[in-house]
């Protein structure tokens, strides 16, 4: 397609860019998804378009678990760069699934009451504060700290049994297992894996799973926000957002990538 090869591919990917950005909300973001042999030459554009200074981050999305790749070691990942259009733009915490070894070694204590699995969690926060009063005892805050919660909130997690003591006395929060969202989503991306089989499998070669959209769509976005996926494939961004109730544009120009999104 591309006749004279990564500069033509270049020009094109510039072109459409510039084109993006003019559309996008002054609170938007964009996320570019580049193959590791042309990511670097990706960046530079987007840089130059958006600035750098609103460059958020590289992604590395590990979409394999494994490749024998001769002479070299395994390529198992592809880069999403994400960018905001001005200082400013709309992001969600969004959350990965902890591990069995991570809730082991983090959630290691049970609570006798209803053996819950917990973590003990500060119960303070940076600043100076007055004492109070915690189970059987008055106790003032470390230096520099002061209590998170004020008597009334201390009062109902004592009722809750939601305080756990130290062996040297020191009262911590009862963080449960079965309430915690999950690890914040940092810049490594290990646990979304290719699409092979299933319900969600079109036999589109660039088709992207749909965890992966729900991340991005669900980080950058509000219900009712519009979407758009201007090289839209498999037409997996457009079914992701009209789940999670947000409008969408999608546009392609293959009429492979057309038929497979209707």
């Amino acid at each position: 397609m591309w006749g004279k090869g990564a500069d033509s591919y270049l020009h094109m990917i510039y072109e459409r860019i510039v084109l993006m950005k003019e559309l996008l909300s002054e609170i938007g973001s964009i996320y570019v998804h580049a193959g590791p042999n042309v990511s670097h030459y990706i960046k530079l554009i987007l840089d130059d378009v958006f600035d750098q200074e609103n460059y958020r981050n590289e992604i590395i999305w590990q979409r394999h678990g494994a490749h024998n790749d001769p002479m070299k070691f395994g390529v198992v990942h592809d880069s999403i760069y994400f960018y905001s259009k001005s200082s400013i733009c709309n992001f969600n915490p969004v959350y990965m699934p902890y591990d069995d070894e991570y809730i082991n070694e983090r959630f290691s204590y049970i609570d006798p009451e209803n053996g819950k699995r917990f973590w003990p969690n500060t119960l303070t926060a940076a600043g100076s504060g007055p004492s109070r009063k915690i189970g059987e005892k008055t106790l003032s805050p470390p230096v520099g700290r002061h209590w998170a919660f004020d008597q009334e909130g201390i009062n109902e997690l004592i009722s809750q049994g939601r305080i756990y003591f130290s062996e040297k006395g020191m009262p911590y929060l009862k963080q449960y297992l079965d309430e915690s969202p999950g690890k914040p989503c940092q810049s490594i991306w290990p646990d979304v894996r290719m699409t092979r089989s299933g319900y969600e499998r079109l036999n589109y070669d660039t088709q992207k799973p749909e965890a992966l959209l729900e991340r991005i769509i669900s980080a950058s976005s509000n219900e009712g926000d519009l979407v758009a996926d201007l090289f839209c494939g498999s037409g997996t961004t457009g079914a992701v957002a009209e789940r999670l109730g947000r409008r969408w544009i999608m546009c392609d120009l293959g009429r492979f990538a057309i038929h497979t999104s209707r």
